[in-house]
């Protein structure tokens, strides 16, 4: 795809790459290029310079925005997850709705993962099939973030009354979390079997199904 012209580059100071005038976008592109080239081989099949041409910039501009490779990969996650904290803390904030936590936590993460698909399966690639320095700064940056706000309001629920008080906050969230994870995970060998996409109209119906079933079990209602 051509570029669109612009002002040639300046230099910031000596030692450092040639900087683009726009910085946010240079830094943008960098992680969309590199989220759909990582999608497609991983990490370990993709190259800077590969990634830096997708992008149209530099290959200095992955070492001066993002340190190496892994530091841009470390990016594309927490930017997808940087939406998960944004409505965590909005949850955190806000005073008890009509719609339960549960509810409100599945339409959250389904609605972010599933307009990034790829980054369930990249994870899993990355992070949880081996035991990598990323995986470490994963766990550091980014699921300690969510650790420290999600179980706490599942135990807030639990207290007032919403949820029941025989609850383990943490299992409550992890139990929930495989239900909205699990669909998008096992979508290539699965989905054609039992006959679902990961479109908007999966979506919805993932996140009724879930809610309705997390909250009132699969049990049958007695008399």
């Amino acid at each position: 795809m051509a570029m669109s012209a612009r002002t040639p580059p300046t230099l910031k100071r000596p030692g450092r790459p040639l900087r683009d005038p726009d910085d946010e976008g240079v830094r943008r592109r960098l992680l969309e290029a590199a989220a759909h080239l990582f999608s497609q081989r991983g990490s370990a099949g993709v190259g800077i310079r590969e990634i830096s041409r997708s992008a149209g910039v530099t290959p200095g501009m992955i070492s001066y925005y993002f340190g190496d490779k892994q530091g841009l990969l470390l990016a594309v996650l927490a930017d997808v997850f940087e939406r998960l904290f944004k409505g965590f803390q909005e949850l955190a904030a806000s005073p008890p709705s009509e719609v339960a936590l549960p509810e409100a936590f599945a339409r959250l993460y389904i609605g972010v993962i599933g307009r990034e698909p790829w980054v369930v399966p990249l994870i899993v690639r990355e992070v949880l099939a081996q035991d990598s320095p990323i995986r470490a700064r994963f766990v550091e940056q980014i699921a300690a973030r969510a650790a420290q706000i999600v179980p706490q309001l599942f135990a807030r629920e639990i207290r007032a009354g919403r949820l029941r008080a025989d609850l383990d906050p943490a299992l409550a969230v992890l139990s929930l979390l495989g239900m909205c994870v699990f669909p998008f995970l096992a979508h290539p060998v699965i989905g054609s079997v039992l006959g679902y996409r990961l479109d908007d109209t999966f979506q919805r119906r993932l996140i009724e199904h879930t809610a309705r079933l997390y909250l009132e079990g699969a049990r049958e209602a007695r008399t």
